[in-house]
This record gives C-alpha cells, sequence and structure tokens, in this order.
C-alpha cells in the first residue's frame, strides 16, 4: 500500500544557513503548546489537526544537508572529532570481570572504525566460502549495483512489497546487550547503505529463529555467548537458516570455544571477530555508499501483545532523521561538549536507539554498561548504579519500573539519616515539591538547601552528580514518584510518548512540568489528530478519542505484513495509534486508555482495563504492578498485583496489624490470606474513589512480588501486556477468585458474584 506525507515537511533551517550553523542553533525551541489547523469532516468524527506552533509545519531533519543518519553522524564527526564518543569498562576475560573505570574512543577514531567495519562486512561477504545462489546472497553479490540503481533515489511505492524489495539491501542482524560495539556496528550498516535489524536478547530462541528466517539475514554481529544459540538454530533448522553464513563476535575471537568454531565449520558458517572484520576494511577500503532519505534503516520487531509473531517495523532513514531532530529541536544541548549520556535501555528497542542517537548527533559522550556475559542473572539495578557512580552522565533514558527502584532507594537512604539530618531533607523535598507546583518549569532551585550535604548525597549514591534530566516512556509511572524525584534528587524529568512505528517518541514533556502526568505536545516533526470512540465513552468534543499521528516519523509499513500494515495505516498515511488521549488547553496528550482492550461485563457495562490499571498505578508507588481481568460472565473485576516483598511488609504492619519481620515467600503468603486482602483492597480502593466508577473497583486480588515478566511471555520486551495469554497464564488464580473466594468488598459475597 503507498503512504502518503500527511503534510509537506521540511528541514528546521533552510540552506541559506550553513550546516554548522544550524547544529549550534539546536535546540531552537522548548516544549511548546500547539495550534491547531481546521480539518474537520462533516460527520464530526475527527478533531481539528494539530501541530507544535514552534514551526507552524512539519519539519522533516535539521538541515538539508543531513537528510539521513549516516549523513549526521558525519557532520557531528567533523564538529566534535577530537571530543569523547564511545565510553566503556575494559573487560577482563581472565576473572570475567568490569575494570572500575571508563576507557574511550573519539568521534575521529569511531568513525575510522566505522568505514572499516563496513567496508569489511562487504569484503567478508562477498568472498565468503559458503555464498550460494539464493536471492538473499544475491543481494550481497549485486549489493554495489543496486545501490547505484536505488541507493540514491526514491523507493518506488507502488505497493508495498516493491518498497520492500527495492529500498531495502541484505540484512544485517545485531544480537547482544548494550555495548559499545552494538552500536559500531550499526554505525557501519549506515555509512554502507545496509539495512539492519536487531533480534532479541530475551525472547526465547524461537523469535530469534522466526526474525532470522523472514529477513534472511546472511551475517549475525553478537557477542560471544550468543554464538551456541546461533549454532543450534542452525543445526536444528538448516533448510529455514540457509542464508545464515557468517557470525561476527563482539569479543575476541580467543575467548570462542574452539568446538564452536569447529560446529561452525561444520554448518558452513565463519565465526570471525569484530576486529578481524575491521582489518579487512582496511586492507580493502571502499567509499562510503551514501542513502536516499527513503531508503530503509533498520527493521524493528515489535513484540505483539496478542502471542503472534513479532512484526518487524521498516524504518526509513527519513522517518529516523526525523525522530531524532524532534530531541535535537526541543532537548537541553547546554554545554553538550564534555556532556554525556548513559545507554542504558536496550538498544534492541526503538526508544534506546532514538534518545542515545541523539545524542550521538548532538556530540555527547556515551557511556555503555558493564558487560554481563558470565552472570547467568545479572541485578541490572545493581549494576546500572554501580555504572552510574563511575560514569556519572548529564541525562540518560529510563522507564517507569527502575524509576520507581530509584525511588525506593532515596526513601531508603532518607530513613538511614540522624533524626535532624532526616527532618531537614524531609523539608527540603517538601518545599521543592510545593516550589515546583505553582507553574510549569519550576525547578524550585534554592543553593541553601541545594548545598546541604545530607540532601546532595542523595545525588551521589545514585551516581546523579552531574546529570541534568531523566526522560521515561513505554508505560504509566505515579505522578507522585516524579515530583519526588524530582524534588529529592534536583532533577528534571521528561515523560515522552511514542512507538516503534513512529521510530520512537514524537512529544515530550517539560522537565519540570507541575502536573507531572503529560506526555507534552507533539513535537515539530508529527501533527495529530483524536478519532471520537463512542462506544469507549470518548468524544472529540470533550477533546478525548482515538490518537492518530502523521508526519515525518511515520513508518513504511511491517515487513512483509500488508495485513497488519493495512490496520494501522489510513489510505491518506494517518497511523492510528490505538491510545486513548485527551489533550489539555495547552495541547498535552494525555493518555488515558487502549482501544482493544475494552470488554463488557455480565451487566453491560464497558470496562477500559487499561485506563482502571494505570488509575490504581498512579494513586499507589507500591504497586509496582498491576494486572486488571474482568469475565463478560461475571459482574465484578479481579486483578493481579505486583508488590515488592519490602513495600508488602510494609502494608502488613500498617494495614493488617503485623509487627513481625518474615522472609519474602512469608511475606507473599500472608499477603494473599483473604483477611488481610479484605483490607488492602479497602485501602486500595479508597485510593482511587473519585476517579473510577464502582463497576471498576477491583473486588478480588492475587498477589505476586513480580507476576508480569518476559520469561513467562505474558508482556512484551517493553513491558506491555498480553492480555489473552496472560489471562491463560492465570486462570487458575482467576478462577479461584471467582469461583471460591469470590468478591472481597462484601459481607455476602455470594450474593454480588450472582448480580
Amino acid at each position: 500500500m503507498p503512504v502518503k506525507t500527511t503534510s509537506p515537511c521540511e528541514p528546521i533551517f533552510d540552506s541559506s544557513h550553513s550546516l554548522e550553523e544550524a547544529f549550534l542553533r539546536l535546540p531552537f525551541y522548548g516544549p511548546n503548546i500547539v495550534s491547531s489547523l481546521p480539518a474537520v469532516p462533516a460527520d464530526g468524527t475527527y478533531s481539528e489537526t494539530y501541530r507544535n506552533d514552534a514551526c507552524g509545519r512539519v519539519v522533516s531533519t535539521i538541515h538539508p544537508e543531513v537528510d539521513t543518519l549516516n549523513k549526521a553522524f558525519n557532520a557531528s564527526v567533523r564538529l566534535n572529532g577530537n571530543n569523547k564518543c564511545f565510553g566503556y569498562r575494559p573487560y577482563d576475560y581472565n576473572t570475567k570481570t568490569s575494570k572500575n573505570y571508563f576507557t574511550s574512543l573519539t568521534y575521529n577514531q569511531v568513525n575510522k572504525r566505522k568505514r572499516d567495519l563496513g567496508a569489511g562486512y562487504i569484503h567478508h561477504l562477498t568472498s565468503n566460502p559458503y555464498l550460494t545462489n539464493t536471492e538473499a546472497h544475491q543481494k550481497i553479490v549485486n549489493h554495489l549495483r543496486d545501490w547505484q540503481t536505488y541507493g540514491l533515489q526514491k523507493a518506488g511505492t507502488e505497493n508495498i512489497d516493491y518498497e520492500i524489495e527495492k529500498s531495502c539491501s541484505f540484512i544485517i542482524s545485531i544480537y547482544a546487550a548494550n555495548r559499545y560495539e552494538w552500536f559500531l556496528a550499526d554505525l557501519a550498516c549506515g555509512a554502507y547503505a545496509i539495512t539492519n535489524t536487531a533480534l532479541y536478547d530475551n525472547l526465547g530462541s524461537d523469535i530469534t529463529k522466526y526474525i532470522l528466517e523472514l529477513t534472511t539475514s546472511p551475517l549475525v554481529v553478537c557477542s560471544k555467548d550468543k554464538i551456541p544459540i546461533l549454532l543450534s538454530l542452525k543445526k536444528q533448522f538448516p533448510d529455514d537458516l540457509k542464508n545464515l553464513i557468517s557470525i561476527v563476535c563482539m569479543d575476541p575471537i580467543y575467548t570462542v570455544d574452539q568446538k564452536l568454531i569447529e560446529l561452525a565449520r561444520q554448518l558452513k558458517v565463519t565465526i570471525n571477530d569484530l576486529q578481524q572484520i575491521e582489518e579487512l576494511g582496511r586492507k580493502h577500503p571502499m567509499d562510503e555508499l551514501p542513502q536516499s532519505p527513503d531508503a530503509l534503516y533498520t527493521i524493528s520487531f515489535t513484540s505483539g501483545t496478542t502471542g503472534s509473531k513479532p512484526k518487524g517495523a521498516m524504518l526509513s532513514q527519513a522517518s529516523s532523521m526525523a525522530a531524532i531532530t524532534l530531541l535535537a529541536a526541543s532537548e537541553d544541548q547546554a554545554g553538550t561538549k564534555g556532556s554525556s549520556v548513559f545507554v542504558f535501555l536496550p538498544l534492541t528497542h526503538i526508544y534506546e536507539r532514538q534518545t542515545s542517537g541523539y545524542g550521538l548527533i548532538g556530540g555527547y559522550y556515551l557511556g555503555f554498561p558493564q558487560l554481563t556475559l558470565d552472570q547467568p542473572r545479572p541485578d541490572t539495578f545493581k549494576n546500572l548504579v554501580e555504572d552510574l557512580r563511575l560514569f556519572k552522565p548529564t541525562y540518560f533514558s529510563i522507564v517507569p519500573r527502575i524509576l520507581t527502584k530509584v525511588e525506593a532507594l532515596v526513601k531508603n537512604t532518607i530513613k538511614e539519616l540522624d533524626e535532624v539530618s532526616r527532618n531537614k531533607v524531609n523539608q527540603i523535598i517538601e518545599w521543592k515539591i510545593n516550589e515546583q507546583a505553582k507553574f510549569d518549569g519550576s525547578t524550585g532551585r534554592n543553593d541553601e538547601f541545594d548545598s546541604y550535604e545530607p540532601y546532595s548525597n542523595l545525588r551521589t549514591i545514585l551516581g546523579f552528580d552531574n546529570l541534568k534530566w531523566t526522560q521515561t516512556a513505554s508505560a504509566p509511572i505515579a505522578p507522585s514518584t516524579l515530583k519526588f524525584l524530582k524534588a529529592s534528587l534536583g532533577i528534571g524529568i521528561r515523560q515522552l510518548y511514542g512507538l516503534t512505528e513512529l521510530s520512537g517518541a514524537h512529544s515530550i514533556s517539560e522537565l519540570f512540568e507541575a502536573s507531572s502526568s503529560s506526555c507534552g505536545p507533539c513535537g515539530v516533526s508529527t501533527e495529530i489528530k483524536l478519532r471520537s470512540v463512542p462506544e469507549m465513552g470518548y468524544r472529540i468534543e470533550d477533546n478525548m478519542g482515538e490518537l492518530l499521528i502523521g508526519g515525518a516519523q511515520v513508518f513504511k509499513g511491517y515487513y512483509y505484513n500488508k495485513e497488519e500494515t493495512d490496520k494501522i495505516l489510513t489510505k491518506d498515511g494517518w497511523l492510528i495509534s490505538g491510545d486513548i488521549a485527551k489533550l489539555d488547553n495547552k495541547g498535552r496528550i494525555y493518555i488515558l486508555d487502549r482501544v482493544k482492550n475494552f470488554f463488557k461485563l455480565a451487566q453491560g457495562e464497558y470496562i477500559s482495563p487499561e485506563k482502571i490499571e494505570t488509575r490504581y498505578l498512579s494513586n499507589n508507588p507500591w504497586l509496582s504492578q498491576c494486572y486488571v481481568y474482568g469475565n463478560s460472565h461475571k459482574s465484578f473485576l479481579v486483578g493481579v498485583l505486583g508488590i515488592e516483598p519490602v513495600k508488602g511488609l510494609k502494608l502488613l504492619k500498617e494495614h493488617c496489624g503485623y509487627t513481625r519481620n518474615m522472609s519474602d515467600s512469608e511475606i507473599m503468603q500472608e499477603l494473599n490470606k483473604i483477611e488481610n486482602k479484605k483490607k488492602i483492597l479497602h485501602y486500595l480502593n479508597k485510593t482511587v474513589d473519585k476517579q473510577i466508577s464502582g463497576f471498576e473497583r477491583l473486588h478480588n486480588i492475587h498477589i505476586e512480588n513480580n507476576p508480569l515478566t518476559v520469561e513467562r511471555n505474558i508482556v512484551t520486551p517493553t513491558f506491555k501486556l498480553k492480555r489473552p495469554i496472560a489471562a491463560k497464564f492465570f486462570a487458575k488464580e482467576f478462577n479461584r477468585l471467582y469461583e471460591i473466594e469470590r468478591s472481597l468488598l462484601n459481607e455476602n459475597s455470594q450474593l454480588v458474584a450472582k448480580l
């Protein structure tokens, strides 16, 4: 299906400005209110179309000379050549630990290695002894010919399959946890007109096999711990994975077991390390192969919430550059020289590729996590804090579940202070919360308070010494958590909203927004409108409805999946988000609900579970997870709650009369006793009393420490709930809640169950 741009897209700065001037003038605006451009059909189904009023138009890139990611990186190299680019903790393969310091590569060094690696890719594959005459391998043979034909031209748009074939080279897969070599492998692809994809680190070998087969990927760049997985798949499915002929290891070749290298030969797969491929590129140098903005940059697979195979979102150079332009245009770059970003969230997902990509284009120093190759179950949060204390970034991206851990650590630290210091710190935090609430944008800065050592130490224990802001996305978070962290740590926190299909975020809130619950207005690279969903009670007359997004960030479609593409893209190119949003009088976006997930109870009431889950989570920071379930044959809702043991013990002591300490397993056992669940439910429902209707309250609950996990296959890697699969997984628990325990909100629970 051809995808039309919803409105003309232009660079922020035209060619009358030099490229260097354009970069130095960023950011050119902060998050801003949006203006509306009337576009209401006669039937009133759609709202007006809104754009950010900083430009009054939809923006595609920073400057005409940087319409692809590789061109933008090369411009950054010219501006920041001798500055630090990548930072990492050297890994000792003998002791299997990372050093307690960061070493770095400059922008010039990264650029040189990028070119060596990219040229090495091509020489290595074209001379690979296992190259065959399959269609996928012929793309390798014909890469230079096809680049000359299609790489500098706009890809065909007559139908989606043609567009895939002609805007896509052979596909290199990247398979590893975050490390600088991941980004280097990505940059090398962009420099030599090679499309890439990322394999999930935590979704299981069946998804790895599915993506490799679908993309016919001939080469995987990976960490050494992934080699056994890849060879096992190749051995089990030789026909399905016949195109896989090369593994390039990010770790030195001497660390790879010789038995694996021998097995690879038997399976007709070469194994080399990154340094060997770079050496090939040095011996056989090539000029870079510039791409058209319409060329396919990456295929980012999104794990579906219905349990189906993941869909590969085709992201062009143009849409990816527009996503980075959004951040470059709006996020603070003051003091970029010497400023740094920590690349924490998985690069497998587009959120981190967008936000760290912005840092790379902006000249930041990018730090990467310590390697955990030999840690079977690494403590992610502990390792993060350890890395941050060493690296001390200016900003980094995060998700709500990590922010709640930060909140818990800060509060525990305050509790351990002596009484005088504790009271003083709490007074400072309360003062800052009040100051920040007075108007949007207030930092609540006070030199006397900020220099008070017990308060400033709250930043130090986390490695936040130099942190100006962090940003969160992917799930709801309690406004109270954001307000507390802004005040206790003296940092700004942005909330972002976006989709993989938009190359990441397209809206961004202010650092010290008083409400702490919006995702900000749409940025300069998109435009938005609402569509009424009357069956759910959302109407554009109330500034509420399903959010549709147009503009430069919208993706091409799903890789060889026209059926799903047609479901999410309108004929005129608008992306149907599936999210219910509300716009306030400043044009800020508030995500309220999901369209697909509503259902009816026995008495005919419509239920929107995501809205209810958000209310419970937002009003109860002690809740780490919430899953609301309803049965159309029942008259009330039940739920699965995630409560960490420390917070669970506090609940038992404060609301259930307990005085003794217990083990984690005992805490969970006590929380699930009916008499305790009644008290917890009473407290829980009281916190949302004025925000949800009576029929939306939870009547019974099942409690675990961490019930919703990727390992159970009931949430996606970005922690979106797979409701159909979750319903089957917890079927036994739901049967107990409905049929045995029944409603716990009334004395006569059997009567309630029959209503």
